[in-house]
């Protein structure tokens, strides 16, 4: 089998497609189903399979495939410019790799016509040329779903999909696969920006395995023939006890009990007129940080979606000025004629007078904000209005002289 296997690659790759009697061929759509193993299989996977026991033939075709250890991986992944690229292999070996994973892999055998299945083979004759294995990955664009829809839609003349029930977006679907997961949800409301909650047609939802699933299992053909031939579900899950919630797994309280900690820190500091300049810096820190990723892929990035994003507001490389307030200087330490000190209360000042005005801004607005901000970050917002404010207060003195 495994030497029929290779021929029929071979054959896919080298020669015209229209050579090999299509008739007994059976194309099928797998799913996987969405797990929690790694940060990509929350949302699924799609594959194509290919089936005639005439010929012994079955293969899968995945263009889910990527190396973690290509060059600058993770800074072309922030860029958006990961590459993926079309993999095969044997029916049984994928079986194998999923049911070793612990996944639910459900096929739909899909009726597509001789003449269907011709165009078909054609398209992945070229895709199986090794100058076009490659593809430039796009999550919400161009992945392993997408590429599969557009072969069967170019393979089936006439595909109608199920009227869209109601009006979505990307968000509400990214969410839809991530809801279990409370800190992944928040990271991706920080690096998403206002793009994701556009309204997005039918056609578009069908980025997501399971929902291309859904959407195939009512689709017709022009005749009016169901897509689907038949549905079977060739692999099912061990299930997994859920694991019990802990405080730290909700980005909203964790936020909630730094505030609670900030907010006693600063009635201690008030009391005993104290800057806690330590304790407040790492939040400026890790807030400065972020915001210098969020302005890099806004800025830099090929990732659909993240421009414009109005976490910028809140989330920004300014706020590393106030670690500026760590430098220790005279009042009379003079550098170009100009004391240092003075010089830089004042610029502080001014950055810490500004962020607390927009923070409160933003809080007040925020119902009219272009983008679905996640409400986990509205504690982190309130720490920096109260580091702020607090610097503000407890530096009165120094700016008045």
């Amino acid at each position: 089998m495994k030497r029929c296997f290779l021929l029929f690659i071979a054959f896919l790759s080298f020669l015209p497609a229209q050579a090999y009697q299509t008739d007994r061929l059976q194309v099928s759509l797998l799913t996987v189903e969405p797990r929690n193993i790694q940060l990509y299989t929350v949302y699924g996977h799609t594959a194509l399979r290919l089936y005639d026991p005439s010929q012994q033939i079955d293969m899968v075709l995945n263009w889910g495939t990527f190396d973690f250890d290509a060059p600058h991986f993770l800074y072309r992944f922030i860029r958006g410019e990961t590459d993926y690229f079309l993999s095969y292999s044997t029916y049984e070996q994928f079986l194998y790799v999923y049911q070793w994973g612990n996944a639910t892999v459900i096929e739909q055998i899909l009726d597509l016509p001789p003449e269907g299945k011709d165009v078909l083979l054609e398209k992945l004759s070229i895709n199986l040329q090794p100058e076009n294995r490659v593809y430039r990955y796009n999550f919400l664009f161009d992945n392993c779903t997408t590429r599969v829809r557009d072969l069967i839609e170019q393979s089936s003349s006439g595909l109608v999909y199920p009227d869209q029930t109601e009006k979505t977006t990307f968000r509400k679907w990214i969410h839809s696969c991530t809801e279990s997961y409370p800190w992944m949800t928040f990271g991706i409301d920080l690096l998403i920006g206002s793009g994701a909650d556009s309204l997005i047609s039918a056609r578009q939802e069908l980025f997501l395995p399971v929902r291309l699933k859904e959407a195939f299992d009512e689709s017709r053909l022009l005749d009016l023939k169901p897509l689907v031939v038949s549905s079977v579900q060739v692999l099912t899950a061990v299930p997994e006890p859920d694991p019990r919630r802990e405080i730290g797994e909700s980005p909203f309280m964790v936020g909630c009990l730094i505030v609670l900690i900030y907010i006693i820190s600063a009635m201690i500091g008030r009391k005993k007129n104290r800057p806690f300049k330590a304790w407040f810096a790492p939040l400026f820190l890790l807030a400065g940080a972020a915001g210098c990723l969020l302005a890099f892929m806004a800025a830099f990035s090929y990732h659909p979606c993240v421009s414009p994003n109005w976490n910028l507001l809140w989330l920004h490389p300014l706020h590393l000025l106030a670690l500026a307030d760590w430098i220790r200087h005279d009042q009379n330490t003079v550098c170009g004629g100009w004391q240092i000190q003075p010089v830089l209360t004042r610029t502080l000042f001014g950055y810490h007078a500004v962020n607390f005005v927009l923070l409160c801004g933003l809080l007040l607005g925020w119902r009219w904000i272009p983008q679905t901000l996640n409400p986990a970050t509205i504690p982190f917002i309130l720490c920096l209005l109260l580091a702020s404010g607090y610097w503000i207060w407890i530096n009165r003195k120094h700016l008045r002289s």
